[in-house]
């Protein structure tokens, strides 16, 4: 997520500035309020709409940084930083198609934004197989019926959790949020080789999340795989530099 902006033309520059600084701190409700105050002062205020973007998704609120960045863009077409921290959000909520326009416009308006016509290109080349490069593998993806399930899961409701995940592959498509959770709850009914193999799948589609390696190897070692689940690991780990974090637990 991009916090900078060197464009002058928005007020409360500073504001802004101490705002983002303290987001970079890891402030966030002191970033929070300094934000608000500004869109209070000024509804029109592109930067500080994008800031709170970034907020809400450093906070694993998807939908409203999505929200808060599309705002931030149809107040200021052509900022690149919103436009860029749009792109990510649409890729983790599958909404590409909903905001291909907004970067033909920024291009139209301005043909230096380098960075937005590069997205761009992408997005109209790759069509759907977007949701399936790199960058969109290590976003990950997210959907409101997800986020039930998760709450679900949480709460120990294991029956409904697992309803709504299946729910989420019907709806969303398959996905590998959906096939870790059935995975997670197969895995506390002590249904390992379910679990097991719900795990492979989910990584085979969201390759890049280090907890769902980690519940592979918890299920591998109830039923003797443990060598099997540490090749897996390793095959992704060359083509995903992100995973180097867990690497110690597959020695």
């Amino acid at each position: 997520m991009d916090t900078h902006t060197s464009d002058i033309e928005c007020l409360y520059g500073e504001e802004n500035s101490h705002a983002e600084t303290a987001i970079a701190n890891g402030q966030i409700q002191d970033a929070t309020q300094i934000l608000l105050s500004i869109i209070d002062k000024d509804s029109s205020n592109w930067r500080a709409y994008n800031n709170l973007g970034i907020i809400s998704w450093s906070t694993s609120k998807w939908i409203d940084a999505y929200r808060l960045f599309t705002k931030a863009v149809s107040l200021k077409g052509d900022f690149e930083d919103a436009l860029v921290n749009l792109f990510d959000a649409a890729l983790k909520l599958r909404k590409i198609d909903e905001v291909s326009p907004l970067f033909n416009t920024a291009i139209e308006m301005n043909p230096l934004l380098n960075d937005v016509r590069i997205i761009y290109e992408t997005i109209i080349s790759m069509k759907d197989e977007i949701y399936q490069s790199k960058r969109a593998l290590s976003i990950g993806f997210f959907s409101p019926i997800l986020g039930e399930a998760e709450k679900l899961l949480e709460d120990g409701n294991y029956n409904a959790a697992a309803n709504k995940f299946l729910e989420s592959v019907d709806t969303d498509g398959p996905n590998g949020p959906a096939y870790c959770g059935l995975g997670i709850i197969s895995f506390y009914k002590q249904k390992f080789h379910d679990a097991y193999s719900l795990f492979i799948e989910s990584i085979r589609l969201s390759p890049v999340d280090p907890e769902t390696y980690l519940n592979l190897l918890d299920v591998a070692k109830e039923i003797g795989k443990t060598d099997v689940a540490k090749e897996i690991f390793n095959v992704y780990r060359k083509e995903f530099p992100e995973l180097e974090g867990i690497a110690q637990h597959f020695i």
